[in-house]
Formats: C-alpha cells, structure tokens, sequence
C-alpha cells in the first residue's frame, strides 16, 4: 500500500482529496495542528499526525516512509500581509522540501494557484509560457515564489509537480461562497463593469483528480495549468453559484475605474490605521474578480491524462442537492 503525505488536509481541498485516495488504496497520513483538525482528517480516513509546518524535527517523522507528499496548505488571502504570507507559503515549503528530500520521498505535488499570472490586466488562452509583470498581491507573489522553489527542486530522485487551479469551487467552499453571501447580505455586493467579463473555474474534484494524475505521471518538473473546460460570463456563474444557496444576487454594477479607485483608497486606509479584517473592496479582489482571466489546460491534458470529471452544471446541481 503506497503511503503518502498530505498537509492542508483540514482544508477544502483536502477534505476531499482524502477520500479519493483512500478509496483508490492509499494510506494517507495528514498534517493537523488542531483538535478539530484531527478529528475532521482521522473521519476522512487519513492517519492524523499532530504538528505544524515550522517544526522540521516533527515533519521529519511525519514524512518518513512516504512515497509522496501532497503540499495543500496555504492562505487564500489577497489582502494578508505578504510578509505573513510568506511564513506559510515561501518557508514552510522550503522547510517540506527539504525535509522530504532527506527522507527519501519520491514525489512532491504542490498546489499552487493560477494568479500567479494575473498583472492586473485582462488574460485570455494563457498558458504556461505566460509570465506576469505586475504581481499586485502578497498572496500571488508569494505563491509563486514558493512554486519556483518547487519545481528548481527537480531531480530524478525526486520529483516535483505544480498545479495552477483558477477560482476552485464547489460544497463546502469556505472562502468565495461565504464572501460573496456576506456581501450581499450587506448590501455591498457590485458586479465590475456589469460582470460581462469571462473566466476558468475548476471545480474542487476536478482538482483532486489532477493531484492523483500528478502523482501517477512520469512527468516532472512543471507546472499545469487547471480548468473546468468551460468560460462563463463571471455574473452568470457567481448568481447560479450563490443561489444554490438560496441567496439572489442583485443586479449592482460599477465600473472599472470607480472599483479601482475605491480599492486603493480602502486598502490605504485599512493598512494606514491598521483596522481589523478585509476592507469591503481592496486591489486584489478587483483583479480577481473584475477582469477578464482564461487560461487553458491543454498541457495538463496532453501530458497528465487531466480532463474535468465535474461540469459547472453538474458541480451546481450538486450543491442544490
């Protein structure tokens, strides 16, 4: 039985990666550092290990006898300060590096993010030869550098993938869901530019799919992009995503200009007194949600076998169920 390692297991991603390996007859051990993280990873079928990713001495043991390690861990966060996002993303990965390296660890796949492209511009049929020139968030910037370390750490003895999902989505999604429900139940919810802009998806199976392929492949190395297949129009898709929820989205729009405007000032004063929490507008959440992004998947096809096993339709039906 082939043993492997998951950190972020507590989290959506691998709260249903899991399963899907348990089921196809792996042995899971996953990193928790809670109680309640414990709990949630040992009833999905994983072997919990208590610990965090600062302590070498504990990942040390944790990996040992591990013939893959699957790097989910992070903070989706567009606003967080880059310096405590770099904690989490740049020197803990480099501390799992190395530490699986000298455990003998065959293969390494890290979830990394698709914004790493984003330059505050519309993008259309990027693929992975596109490189962004203006990075605007801690969150993206640091996502990237620790992919780079990632792939540089390639050799035959151990191998490394990277996987680029866009927005993922689906049950049980704790970030973009709850946000914009909450938005809305304020009264704050605005589409930018009447939301007639188009972007990739992948659906939150999709990608646990992509991360068996990646350890299964012979590839190495690279890093892959990962989508739905489909480019919806960004209003149409968040209303049918929301009300699967039973929440209708109203029809707000601003433009552009305004947005952008608005998000410096916000971000401006929430860094300058230093207030609590996320302004209701901020850089990063315009470039995410306000500009046109599309990458394709055809390498991630051509090369790891990937293609969607969940359609948006599906993944919303889904969800109304």
């Amino acid at each position: 039985m082939k043993q492997v390692f998951v950190t972020g297991g507590s989290g959506f991603v691998g709260q249903n990666l899991i399963p899907m390996l348990v089921e196809q007859g792996y042995q899971v051990k996953a990193l928790a550092r809670s109680a309640q993280a414990i709990q949630k990873v040992e009833s999905l079928g994983a072997i919990a290990v208590k610990g965090d990713l600062t302590d070498a001495s504990a990942l040390a043991t944790d990996v040992k006898d591990c013939a893959t390690v699957f790097h989910l861990a992070a903070s989706v966060d567009f606003f967080a300060s880059e310096n405590e996002l770099k904690k989490l993303h740049v020197d803990a990965t480099e501390l799992l590096l190395t530490t699986a390296q000298k455990a003998n660890v065959k293969k390494f796949i890290y979830l990394g993010a698709a914004s790493v492209i984003m330059n505050g511009k519309p993008i259309a049929n990027a693929d992975e030869t596109f490189v962004s020139d203006n990075l605007v968030d801690g969150y993206s910037r640091t996502k990237l550098q620790a992919e780079k370390m990632v792939l540089s750490s390639n050799d035959k003895y151990f191998q490394t993938v990277s996987l680029r999902p866009p927005l993922i989505w689906g049950k049980g999604d704790p970030n973009t869901l709850p946000a914009i429900i909450d938005a809305v139940k304020k009264g704050r919810m605005q589409f930018i530019n009447g939301g007639k802009h188009r972007l990739v998806t992948c659906h939150v199976t999709n990608v646990c799919h992509a991360l068996i392929l990646a350890d299964q492949s012979e590839q190495s190395g690279k890093a892959y992009f990962l989508t739905d297949g489909e480019t919806p129009i960004f209003k149409d898709f968040i209303k049918k995503y929301v009300a699967t929820q039973g929440v209708t989205v109203p029809d707000k729009h601003v433009s552009l200009g305004m947005a952008k405007m608005v998000a410096s000032i916000m971000e401006f004063v929430w860094k300058t007194f230093k207030l609590k929490g996320h302004p209701p507008l901020y850089k990063g959440l315009v470039n995410t949600l306000g500009l046109e992004f599309i990458t394709i998947d055809t390498k991630a096809r051509q090369e790891l076998g990937y293609k969607p096993f969940v359609s948006i339709e599906q993944g919303l039906n889904q969800m109304r169920k």
